[in-house]
């Protein structure tokens, strides 16, 4: 799935960079790749948030009382990250 996304966003990147596709615009193929994987990775970063945003506001608060509701994708990034930092 990683290679499919990682695929399409190179396609986007160079179809940005090298819209004639002339041999005199071509980019090297690191920098399309450097920023088809930060696009890549800021996509599914921003998936992600929104998608734990939504379970958490509509899945765990309803079934914990101690739960409460998380206001922003940030609190949820910021639980990714603690997540991730205590179960490595």
């Amino acid at each position: 799935m990683n290679s499919v996304v990682g695929a399409v966003m190179r396609a986007a990147v160079e179809g940005f960079t090298n819209p004639s596709g002339a041999e005199s615009h071509r980019k090297d193929p690191i920098y399309a790749d450097a920023i088809a994987i930060i696009l890549t990775f800021t996509i599914s970063i921003l998936i992600l948030s929104l998608a734990g945003l939504w379970l958490w506001n509509f899945s765990v608060v309803p079934l914990f009382e101690f739960a409460r509701p998380a206001k922003s994708v940030f609190q949820i990034l910021g639980l990714m990250l603690f997540l991730s930092l205590v179960h490595p």
